[in-house]
């Protein structure tokens, strides 16, 4: 019996990147999905999208809500999978990742949570940028709000998948927090549950510059991270220094620091799923990476400059 999964899409006015979307769901023929999704009444012709894929897409609720985190509540609230997940309106899928879900939560019962590899896409749903490695996770950081912006880096939300066991130990989102209730939940998460890393990429998020709630919103965003993390103890002094000191510094930083963590590889010998605990660095960029995106940056700004 295949794992039964459900997955919850929250919209409000997404016609131009929800079917891509719903696709990268729909589009796996999963045989045990729930796919919920939850619409804020939008205007703008979503739900005209939404209606193309109505028969195979198990709950749509189209009606007014107090925002986005609301509505992904709404839908956790319905959810009746083993495993849960939520992908916002603008990113995507992987073709494999339903198959890897299946198989890593049915192979390892010891395993509670996990997140693939970040990925990134741009406006045309290019793949633009697949992080190079699994990095650690490290429970007690997660747990005290360390990752974060200025410290370890956020954890990429569309990514993750989780027991409905451990969620409802875990109890709803806290909806006060209008921007930043996935960081505070997953803080709670991981005071039961250590976060798996899976070596593959699993969801991509799509980078929309200036259009997103999420980067319009930046100043509000990590205002309720520090109201959430003060609640939950202080970083070293010396990570918060450094966590001031700069983009490149702190990105040069994490690639030493190095702790132990839970992954999720594929061993071509056995040809199945392993579970490893092994010494890894927090970045998820190697030192050739952060080299290349810095040389990246320079012909970007040389070629601007010649246009100009």
């Amino acid at each position: 019996m295949r794992t039964r999964i459900s997955v919850v899409t929250a919209c409000f006015n997404q016609v131009g990147f929800i079917e891509q979307t719903i696709r990268s769901v729909l589009g796996q023929r999963y045989p045990n999905l729930q796919y919920i999704i939850i619409d804020g009444g939008s205007t703008d012709g979503t739900i005209d999208i939404i209606n193309r894929y109505r028969d195979d897409i198990d709950v749509v609720i189209s009606e007014r809500d107090d925002g986005q985190y609301y509505a992904i509540q709404k839908g956790l609230d319905i959810a009746d999978g083993d495993v849960v997940a939520w992908i916002n309106a603008d990113d995507m899928y992987m073709p494999w990742t339903f198959s890897v879900v299946d198989s890593v939560f049915g192979e390892f019962p010891e395993v509670d949570w996990i997140t693939g590899r970040p990925s990134y896409l741009n406006v045309a749903g290019q793949c633009t940028e697949v992080s190079e490695t699994s990095s650690a996770y490290p429970q007690r950081w997660i747990a005290q709000g360390w990752y974060r912006s200025h410290l370890a880096g956020y954890l990429q939300q569309e990514s993750m998948f989780w027991r409905r066991s451990l969620m409802q130990k875990v109890g709803h989102l806290e909806l006060t927090l209008d921007y930043a209730a996935d960081f505070e939940f997953w803080t709670r998460f991981a005071a039961l549950a250590e976060l798996t890393a899976v070596n593959v990429p699993l969801a991509a998020f799509r980078r929309r510059p200036g259009e997103q709630r999420s980067v319009d919103g930046t100043g509000r965003y990590e205002n309720q991270v520090l109201q959430a993390a003060a609640k939950l103890g202080t970083a070293p002094w010396l990570w918060n220094w450094i966590g001031q000191q700069g983009v490149a510094f702190r990105a040069f930083w994490r690639l030493l620091k190095w702790r132990r963590g839970k992954v999720l590889t594929y061993s071509r010998e056995q040809s199945r799923w392993v579970l490893t605990n092994s010494l890894r660095p927090i970045s998820r960029v190697s030192f050739s990476g952060l080299l290349l995106a810095n040389h990246a940056a320079r012909c970007g700004r040389q070629r601007d400059k010649y246009k100009n």
